[in-house]
């Protein structure tokens, strides 16, 4: 059987690009000097430009660049994280991908569909046209955020003092210029591929697929949809990595209790839950009917056979054809029964779900120890090195 490819991230204009640089060597993505050089492109030139104007460490906070958590966790770790986790989401999805073609649910008149149906979603992420939409998208993005920092009354390392008004620093050159649409576009990328992906899994959820109820995986065979939403753990990541810097600011700098913000980080926790989890909702009709059908079905077997049993072993009463049932066939149908009753129309795991949230609550975890007293910390620390 051939199975589907699914090169969500390694095709298109980037990768080519990547190729080009050097980047992918036999194939594989040499994703230590990636990251290097998206903090060689989009951070280095900023904190080198700042420090020649002398706001690496500014006369004040907001016109110290190397003090703006936002911006250097945005450009340290959240941009890092965008690239590095390319290829763990990609390897993950054509996994989950093939899986339809390996464990036969998809149906042999169904197959070319199927594949047609793969190869659609992986000419739109590859497309050329697709990515310079988004990079115009990434740029406006940057207009709007220059826009809005320009009219901010305090003076920034990206806007120094002017005669008049704010003046417009090399190194804010650069951060509206190149840094940000970096940022920007990557993020479009990853939303583009969650979008693609919803499309993928609405599409196969219209196809007739050969679902088992009594699926020992509790939800009629598709258990393992539920292993991508740790794919897209990287993405979730660096999105809650980049409210954290923000929150941070406010924390560190401010005073701000970081529980003042439960609210805003519960919301982006659930909303990306949606996003993330979301597809596989699609697949809760055909299950409901799967599972619908199926209770019936071996309800009737089920009468079946246990009244040939208790008419051949209680009753004593032959019965023609069926001198081989026993006790045994009728367990084995119970257990079968059972974890009918028992399925899942929704093909989410809680482990998976609480992975999820865990890698995306991660980055918040700082903030949360600037609640600790520092004495308190320093005595636990004492405690556990003595």
């Amino acid at each position: 059987m051939r199975f589907a490819e699914f090169p969500l991230f390694t095709a298109g204009p980037l990768y080519r690009l990547q190729e080009k640089f050097g980047l992918v060597r036999e194939g594989k993505r040499r994703l230590g000097l990636i990251a290097l050089y998206s903090l060689c492109i989009a951070w280095a030139p900023m904190a080198l430009l700042a420090a020649a104007e002398g706001l690496a460490i500014g006369p004040t906070r907001l016109s110290s660049f190397l003090m703006d958590f936002e911006v250097n966790v945005r450009f340290l770790i959240a941009l890092p994280v965008f690239l590095l986790s390319e290829t763990m989401c990609e390897r993950q999805l054509q996994t989950v991908v093939q899986q339809f073609q390996s464990a036969g649910l998809v149906l042999e008149e169904a197959r070319s569909q199927f594949q047609d149906v793969v190869q659609d979603i992986v000419q739109l992420s590859s497309s050329g046209r697709v990515a310079a939409v988004l990079l115009v998208i990434a740029y406006l993005h940057s207009l709007i955020a220059f826009t809005f920092i320009i009219n901010y009354p305090e003076v920034t390392w990206r806007f120094g003092a002017g005669d008049d008004r704010h003046v417009l620093t090399l190194a804010g050159g650069w951060y509206f210029l190149v840094s940000f649409p970096i940022y920007s576009f990557m993020l479009l990328r990853w939303v583009w591929r969650l979008a693609l992906w919803w499309r993928l899994l609405w599409r196969i959820s219209g196809l007739e697929l050969d679902l088992s109820p009594a699926h020992r995986d509790g939800a009629a065979g598709l258990g393992f949809l539920s292993e991508s939403l740790l794919a897209f753990g990287g993405f979730a990541f660096a999105v809650t990595a980049t409210t954290a810097g923000e929150v941070a600011d406010y924390v560190v700098y401010e005073g701000a209790s970081p529980l003042q913000y439960e609210w805003e980080v519960g919301g982006l926790l659930v909303a990306l839950l949606i996003v993330i989890a979301g597809p596989l909702l699609l697949f809760v009709r055909q299950l409901y009917e799967a599972k619908d059908s199926a209770v019936f079905q071996y309800g009737a077997l089920a009468s079946r056979q246990i009244q040939q049993v208790d008419r051949k072993w209680l009753s004593g009463e032959p019965v023609q054809g069926d001198a081989g049932i026993d006790f045994r066939a009728v367990h084995q149908l119970g257990s079968s029964l059972t974890a009918v009753h028992n399925m899942s129309i929704i093909p989410l795991g809680k482990d998976d779900i609480l992975k999820l949230l865990f890698v995306a609550f991660l980055p918040y975890v700082p903030l949360l120890v600037t609640l600790v007293p520092m004495d308190e910390v320093l005595k636990l620390l004492l405690k556990v090195v003595v």
